[in-house]
């Protein structure tokens, strides 16, 4: 962690022990395999954990010290895939934010869903340079396997997940 997670421990202050390591574990996740700021990696992380779940950008920005820019981005980001959603505060630029019940699950499923699309795509690329090198292909047939497998496979991950959600939810 460099100056930016310093900056960023400070600002985190008024948050327990527990949620500084919480949101802060969310905001390097994000920070290392997407390249998303760690301000914005803190609004998510606490929408993931907040008390009230509902969260104004003014509560958000006195909590995490963060910018109303961060926030902005975050909502922009999130809103339209309902992973957040968003309420308008009446008579002023406020809204408030809180982390959709369904939102995870969804949104990966939704990724998961358009797996199989992207690999007809390269299936039908793999029939369009079936007369070219194995030089050329190597990329190209490396990347379908791999989404071909994934595609194959996504079927039973939604499947078992559904069933272990629905028992976890019937408290089974």
């Amino acid at each position: 962690m460099g100056t930016d997670a310093n900056e960023a421990g400070a600002a985190l202050e008024g948050l327990s022990a527990a949620e500084r390591i919480i949101v802060e574990g969310v905001a390097d996740y994000y920070w290392r395999n997407d390249g998303m700021p760690h301000e914005r990696g803190h609004v998510i992380g606490w929408l993931m954990i907040s008390d009230p779940v509902e969260q104004t950008t003014a509560e958000l920005i006195a909590r995490l010290g963060t910018t109303r820019a961060a926030i902005d981005r975050v909502a922009d980001q999130l809103v339209p895939a309902r992973v957040v959603l968003r309420r308008d505060v009446p008579g002023t630029d406020e809204y408030a934010l809180h982390m959709n019940d369904e939102s995870w699950p969804n949104a990966v499923l939704e990724v998961f869903a358009n797996i199989p699309e992207f690999d007809r795509i390269l299936c039908d690329a793999q029939e369009m340079l079936k007369d070219e090198t194995p030089e050329r292909r190597q990329r190209l047939d490396r990347t379908q396997h791999l989404f071909g497998f994934i595609a194959r496979e996504i079927p039973n991950v939604v499947t078992t997940y559904g069933e272990r959600e629905k028992t976890a939810t019937l408290g089974g």
